[in-house]
This record gives structure tokens, C-alpha cells and sequence, in this order.
């Protein structure tokens, strides 16, 4: 699932291809993909522009030359395509708009998990689905908050878009990896010291995945991230990496750098 970085990229994406051109056509080939009506967008978007972008975990707004906000989430597959010629239009390009330049912007959706809506503010929107700042913008204080009161494991917690917007799995995992954090350590038996070193390490994380396009074969050697899956070695430690569930997702993780206090 694209997390905090990737949509980052598609942001940029569109900032540099989509943005201040007059929308002529909008075309949907399945209404599940809509959380407001098909006129609706056709009513706020045909003869608008986009003018600016913002992303909010993995929340992406896009302003335009109208009273509404686009909002799109990217599911498990979604992802942003600007094409000239009709032939190019994606496979699964199921949301398509069409300019007045003669390209068109399609939002590619294999698996359809993906979906856009309307808003008629960001920060409405952010508080109804109480979402946290953005994490690559989340303050230390505003993150020792968040952990204040929990008690379950922080694994679960850093999921959870209310305290750290736009982290997911392998983001979660490779933090607590970095961190030399257990995924399964609680969060009432963290200290101030455990709880700073896992915001910074979050930090970090995010800033590699941004510098390198999200592409995870750029990142450094000592991440995680290239021994994700069973059957592959600690980079540390050359012991076996394990594979659990917490929270109900698949969480992997190197057992004697990562020790779980008892």
C-alpha cells in the first residue's frame, strides 16, 4: 500500500505535470471509486483547475480554481498517470480527467481499493477522520502526547493515523528495526528516552524514503526493508528475521537486536 513517502512522490508528480490546467472531461468506469456522486465531480471539476496540492499522511488534497477539494486515497494499487495520446490511457486507469492541453490525468486503481472524494475544507476533513499533522511535520511534544495514555503495543500504535498520519507497515517496521525497538514492546513501558529515539528514528525513515523516490532498493544497506520476509538475516546480528502479527498485520522483525524487555 503506498504509505507517507510514495504519495509524497505522487504529489510532486502532479505538482509538475497537472496543476493550472482547465479540466474539460471527467470519466469513471466504476461509481464504487466515488464517495460523492458522479455529478458531483462533474459539477466541481469540468471547467476548473487544480492549483495546488497537500498531503496529509497518505491523504492527498488538490485544490481547485472552485470551491471544492479533491481528495484521493491511493488504496493498495492506486497511482497517478498524465498521458497525451488516448491509446496510453492505463489498464486499470479507471477515474480518467481530460484537459484542455490535450492530456489527460488518469488514476490507476488495479485492485480498486483506492478512492477520491470532495471536501469543502482539509482541515475539516483531517478532524472528522482524526488524522495527526502529517508525520514528516509532527512535533516531539505532539507525538509524546499521542503516546500518553496508550497501553498497547507500539507496533499498533505507530499504525494508528491519529498519532503519526501516513505511517504504515513496512514503514512501522523498519522504525522499530532502527530503532532496535521489539514491535511488541507496550507503549506504558516505554521511557521518555525510547519514545524520543523511535520520533527521531521516524524521522529519518521518512526522509530516506522521500530522498530516494520511495524506490526501496536505494535505500541504505542496514535497512530492514531488504530483509523483509522470512527465511533472510539481521543485517546486525545475522540472526533469523521472524515474522508475527501484531495488531493483526504482519510484522517483521530481528529478535536479538530488537529485544523485548521482560
Amino acid at each position: 500500500m503506498p504509505e507517507l513517502p510514495e504519495v509524497e512522490g505522487y504529489k510532486i508528480y502532479i505538482d509538475h505535470t497537472a496543476l493550472h490546467k482547465k479540466i474539460i472531461a471527467f470519466e469513471c468506469s466504476d461509481n464504487r471509486l466515488l464517495k460523492s456522486t458522479k455529478t458531483d465531480f462533474e459539477r466541481h471539476l469540468i471547467g476548473y483547475e487544480f492549483t495546488e496540492t497537500k498531503r496529509i499522511g497518505k491523504y492527498l488534497f488538490i485544490k481547485t480554481s472552485g470551491d471544492k477539494t479533491l481528495v484521493m486515497h491511493f488504496g493498495m494499487t492506486g497511482r497517478p498517470n498524465y498521458y497525451k495520446e488516448k491509446e496510453d490511457r492505463p489498464k486499470f486507469g479507471h477515474i480518467v480527467l481530460s484537459f484542455e492541453n490535450g492530456f489527460h490525468f488518469a488514476f490507476e486503481n488495479k485492485r480498486k481499493f483506492g478512492w477520491w472524494n470532495l471536501t469543502d475544507s482539509i482541515q475539516i476533513y483531517k478532524t472528522e477522520r482524526n488524522l495527526s499533522d502529517d508525520a514528516r511535520d509532527l512535533s516531539l511534544e505532539d507525538f509524546k502526547t499521542s503516546l500518553n495514555l496508550r497501553k498497547t503495543f507500539i507496533k499498533a500504535v505507530l499504525m494508528d493515523q491519529s498519532v503519526a498520519a501516513g505511517v504504515g507497515n513496512w514503514m512501522a517496521d523498519e522504525i522499530l528495526y532502527q530503532a532496535q525497538v521489539h514491535p511488541m514492546k507496550k507503549v506504558s513501558d516505554m521511557n521518555a528516552q525510547d519514545i524520543e529515539r523511535v520520533f527521531n528514528t521516524m524521522k529519518n525513515v521518512i526522509e530516506v524514503a522521500i530522498a530516494n523516490d520511495a524506490h526501496h532498493l536505494d535505500f541504505p544497506e542496514d535497512f530492514l526493508i531488504h530483509r523483509r520476509k522470512e527465511g533472510e538475516t539481521c543485517f546486525h546480528t545475522n540472526a533469523d528475521i521472524q515474522k508475527i502479527k501484531v495488531g493483526g498485520r504482519s510484522t517483521y522483525f530481528s529478535p536479538k537486536w530488537q529485544v523485548l524487555d521482560i
